[in-house]
């Protein structure tokens, strides 16, 4: 039985995510003959949530995004003082309980788990299973469970934790658990090798999330990919098409998320293979980039093909216009005259700026709110639109140890060292992006909110050109 659980936070929504890590070990199982169960505590096509919603379908946006159902729940005692409602995401606690029930007692129970501070979601699962099936043994893993594995062992509630990528680790711990004896030596080396994820598994086929590579070569200073995904590999474009072709014939897929951390690196003989088969193979559907994509690989050979293969949503990556932290913290992969390039690129190859949103970071420690108006006004200089993505401490990545270091001083800057946040044995609900950029002694909540309206104001001009433009061609 393999559970997705549900997202406990101030705020969610459903950007194309779909638990890849849990696909790709359903598919690793299937093919050594597990029958596989899957509960998917976010399920917005549940019957039984559509009913209690008295609807037909879910509320669907732009390219099969949406809400979430939430429900509004007490805020733990250590995020009292943040002045938002807090909510659990997804199916109710009484939908998921019947949904456990209907099912044959389990041989073993698998969750994943993601963002560090969502671990209240699988504690909840991990406990009601407990619960139905005392006897089952449960098996925790994904990114909570990696990057936070101490804490996820004494606290959990899982018989087993894994860290780091679970396929095969997986396979070989169901089998010790079973009895099963697999041929580990067929086992694929290659990532392009793996079965294709179980998207079949998904109730909802409005979209499927794409990985053609994992890991990242990048170590940006705020990033934990390479310490989730060691070493960077890419599949083969071939491998890639045939899944995306999988998805569009036999699910009837037509809106594909990549969620690569480096999707345009080895551009040559990577990305411009797969939009060159999109077209060739008449694959007449939607691409969305969530993740983002380096700006300094954008040539205008690149926009073009994206263009024509159907790309949607464009999402690049500039972080601050800061020069000096450009190459500090994020690893010198884009310059502001590179980002500017990229951006006519785009717009020559016929994408608008509303089909274009660009990821600036906010709230990083030592960041003066100066540096992040600064950047977004170049942004906006540049015609294209700004999403503010509030900084999150990742434990093991050098702006964390840096920050541990601070913490660990007698007279320590930030107040959220001395709210213990950067203790290394700290709550991991006190990585929350929504509270850590506020938490230092110098800026308040009000001067964040006031740099969210200077972004968005900014946004809703270019947006205004931008559709009048439209209708003028």
């Amino acid at each position: 039985l393999l559970i997705n659980p549900w997202i406990y936070d101030f705020a969610a929504f459903n950007l194309w995510i779909e638990p890849l890590g849990l696909f790709y070990i359903a598919s690793i199982l299937r093919q050594h003959n597990y029958e596989i169960a899957f509960i998917d505590c976010l399920d917005r096509y549940h019957p039984e949530l559509l009913k209690l919603q008295g609807r037909r379908s879910p509320k669907i946006r732009d390219y099969g995004c949406g809400q979430y159902h939430k429900e509004i729940i007490a805020k733990p005692d250590i995020l009292k003082h943040v002045p938002r409602k807090y909510g659990r995401y997804g199916i109710t606690l009484d939908i998921f309980d019947a949904d456990l029930e209907k099912q044959d007692k389990p041989d073993v129970v698998l969750v994943t788990s993601k963002m560090t501070y969502w671990y209240p979601g699988p504690f909840e699962v991990i406990r009601r299973v407990k619960r139905r099936y005392p006897d089952a043994p449960v098996i925790l893993g994904g990114t909570y469970a990696t990057l936070c594995y101490q804490h996820a062992v004494e606290h959990s509630g899982a018989d087993y934790v894994i860290a780091g990528e679970g396929e095969f680790q997986t396979l070989k711990l169901v089998d010790a658990l079973t009895g099963n004896i697999s041929d580990y030596s067929a086992c694929p080396k290659d990532i392009g090798d793996y079965p294709f994820p179980a998207h079949d598994l998904n109730r909802q086929r409005d979209y499927v999330a794409i990985l053609t590579s994992r890991g990242c070569p990048m170590r940006c200073a705020y990033c934990a990919v390479w310490l989730l995904n060691p070493g960077f590999r890419q599949r083969r474009a071939e491998n890639v098409l045939d899944e995306l072709e999988w998805c569009y014939h036999e699910l009837g897929v037509r809106n594909f998320a990549f969620y690569d951390d480096a999707l345009l690196l080895n551009s040559k003989n990577h990305i411009h293979k797969i939009l060159d088969g999109i077209i060739q193979r008449n694959l007449r559907c939607y691409f969305h980039t969530p993740n983002s994509m380096h700006a300094q690989v954008i040539d205008y050979e690149l926009a073009e093909k994206m263009y024509n293969a159907g790309f949607k949503t464009i999402r690049i990556s500039l972080e601050t216009s800061d020069a000096q932290r450009q190459k500090t913290a994020s690893s010198d992969k884009v310059t502001n005259i590179g980002f500017r390039r990229a951006v006519e690129n785009l717009k020559t190859a016929g994408f608008t700026s509303n089909d274009i949103k660009v990821y600036l970071l906010m709230g990083l420690p030592g960041q003066s709110l100066q540096e992040v108006r600064d950047s977004i006004a170049f942004v906006h200089d540049c015609g294209v639109q700004v999403s503010l993505a509030e900084y999150a401490p990742v434990p093991g990545t050098v702006e964390w140890r840096k920050a541990v270091s601070e913490y660990r001083k007698p007279k320590a800057s930030l107040r959220f060292a001395r709210a213990n946040g950067f203790n290394p044995n700290s709550d991991p609900l006190l990585h929350n992006n929504t509270i850590f950029p506020f938490q230092t002694d110098s800026v308040t909540y009000k001067d964040f909110e006031k740099i969210k309206m200077f972004a968005s104001e900014g946004n809703r001009r270019i947006s205004v050109k931008s559709q009048k433009q439209s209708n003028i061609l």
